[in-house]
């Protein structure tokens, strides 16, 4: 009875990690590089034993069949990268909005090492990317992000089969949110780069006429 209790609940825990590790391996602020791995894989085992005994109702019984196992970790994985990819495509606004502001601001080729992304990006992108991390700890974003992970346990149950065509049409409606999102940020600086590009254009038609101008403007001596 112990073996048995044992093992159903080792089946359930890695059912349950199989989908939160690839979550956490790509979390805002959690996955950035300045975070080392060892640290990840124990938020990830702390809050897989937390979730557990949430979500518990709602996993299947152990499959006698090794390749019915292997089938449920591989959805799992897939669900976990799904819901991941899904909030990667929402920092991605903040990539576009600071892409649009370094246009406007002429800060297109001040690179940075970007500590989220690990790659260099532009100084803007980078500072947007740290205010994002910031403020999603400080106002408790980050909760709202475990509590989608129990949810997903009552939407996606596990041993069910994959939705693939909404999983698809949700992904699609993202990005196009992502990139009016973004659009809407930098929405302040695509205007003043209109207005000055405008200012700009009228000065330079209006330029060979200024010496003339000045010209008939100055006293006959």
């Amino acid at each position: 009875m112990l073996e048995q209790f044992l093992a159903l609940n080792l089946f359930h825990f890695l059912l349950v990690f199989a989908r939160l590790s690839i979550i956490f391996y790509l979390m805002p602020g959690i996955s950035a590089g300045y975070v080392p791995a060892r640290v990840r894989l124990i938020l990830a085992v702390l809050v897989t034993l937390i979730i557990l005994p949430l979500v518990k109702s709602s996993l299947p019984e152990q499959p006698a069949a090794p390749a019915e196992l292997v089938s449920l970790i591989v959805v799992e994985v897939l669900i976990g990268a799904f819901m991941a990819g899904l909030i990667q495509i929402v920092m991605s606004a903040l990539m576009i909005a600071g892409e649009i502001i370094s246009n406007a601001t002429g800060l297109t080729n001040a690179f940075v090492d970007d500590l989220v992304s690990e790659e260099q990006t532009a100084i803007v992108i980078g500072l947007l990317n740290i205010l994002a991390v910031v403020m999603i700890f400080t106002t408790g974003m980050h909760q709202l992000m475990f509590a989608a992970m129990i949810d997903s346990y009552s939407m996606l149950r596990p041993g069910e089969p994959m939705i693939t065509g909404d999983f698809l049409a949700v992904v699609s409606q993202m990005f196009a949110q992502s990139f009016y999102l973004g659009l809407k940020l930098a929405s302040p600086f695509l205007v003043f780069e209109l207005l000055f590009q405008f200012a700009n254009g009228v000065l330079s038609r209006l330029s060979p006429q200024l010496n003339v101008f000045l010209w008939h403007c100055l006293p006959k001596i």
